[in-house]
């Protein structure tokens, strides 16, 4: 399990969030939201999805959206907006079904992490979907960003 190490200048993603903290949650409704109404989101990349996980130690908070094509832009009032700083990501390929992708970033997080010349950087990971990703399929592939940081040695 290697990454590649990659630099993200700042961008914007908006759609649709929840709490993931508690009982009750389904990330599936997100995403339908998102599909059922993306098109209210100006300057939105629609080849491009994102899933980002915003993890504190109060909460877990999930966010579903697409990446804007412009700055300056407002989100519809009903929808989640979050801004990411420019990081220095290392991105992972998951590929295989979405049940298995949780298992995935524990071996990042518990696995490579601990090994590696890094340290996170950011309290938010981000899964990303692109024309790699096929649903229920056992040859999908997604992406997982992580925001990290070189250690000095």
């Amino acid at each position: 399990m290697e990454p590649r190490i990659i630099y993200k200048p700042a961008f914007t993603i908006v759609g649709f969030a929840q709490d993931l903290s508690g009982d009750g949650h389904n990330s599936d409704v997100l995403w339908d939201q998102l599909s059922a109404r993306y098109q209210e989101i100006p300057f939105a990349d629609p080849d491009v999805g994102y899933g980002v996980h915003i993890i504190t130690p109060q909460s877990h908070r999930y966010l579903v959206g697409l990446g804007l094509t412009r700055t300056g832009v407002s989100a519809p009032v009903d929808m989640a907006e979050y801004r990411m700083d420019p990081h220095t990501y290392a991105v992972f390929s998951h590929t295989g079904r979405m049940a298995t992708l949780p298992k995935t970033v524990d071996r990042i997080y518990q696995d490579w992490l601990p090994g590696a010349n890094y340290v996170t950087s950011a309290d938010f990971y981000f899964e990303f979907y692109d024309d790699h990703f096929q649903p229920d399929s056992s040859l999908s592939t997604l992406f997982i960003w992580v925001p990290v940081k070189a250690t000095t040695a």
